[in-house]
């Protein structure tokens, strides 16, 4: 997979994203991080995903970490997202638990809006270097 010019898909549940886009999400990382729904990314230092193999086996609605385990946490999560938004509050919760510092989700059209004390950093549009238009969204903990 060198010199990834566009994001491509390798199975139907894996992504891989564009070298100029994981490159832009390596430099948005903090710290020790948790790369949740990782595919077959290399990006954190810790990778997790239900579906392929990683480091870790994890349902992104009930992680085995503890209460503030990562001072980032990068989420590109399935774009058919959970089924309803009892399980979306679920996964806000668990990301909200186990960050210490940044999350960053990985979106489409989709908004998803955190509770305090996460607080909107930057919000970011890729349009030239990722195939479809995407918004990554990037909180910071308030103090």
């Amino acid at each position: 997979m060198k010199n990834r010019k566009q994001a491509v898909t390798l199975f139907k549940e894996a992504w891989v994203w564009c070298e100029k886009e994981e490159w832009l999400y390596k430099q948005l990382c903090e710290g020790f991080t948790l790369h949740l729904c990782c595919g077959k990314s290399k990006l954190g230092d810790i990778r997790a995903d239900l579906i392929l193999k990683s480091e870790v086996k994890a349902d992104m609605h009930y992680l085995p970490f503890k209460n503030e385990s990562f001072d980032t946490i990068i989420c590109d999560p399935p774009w058919f997202g959970p089924k309803n938004w009892e399980l979306w509050k679920k996964f806000v919760n668990e990301i909200c638990r186990v960050a210490k510092h940044r999350i960053i989700l990985v979106l489409g059209n989709l908004i998803l809006l955190l509770p305090r004390p996460w607080k909107l950093f930057r919000v970011y549009i890729l349009k030239r270097i990722s195939p479809q238009v995407k918004v990554v969204y990037v909180w910071e903990k308030g103090v």
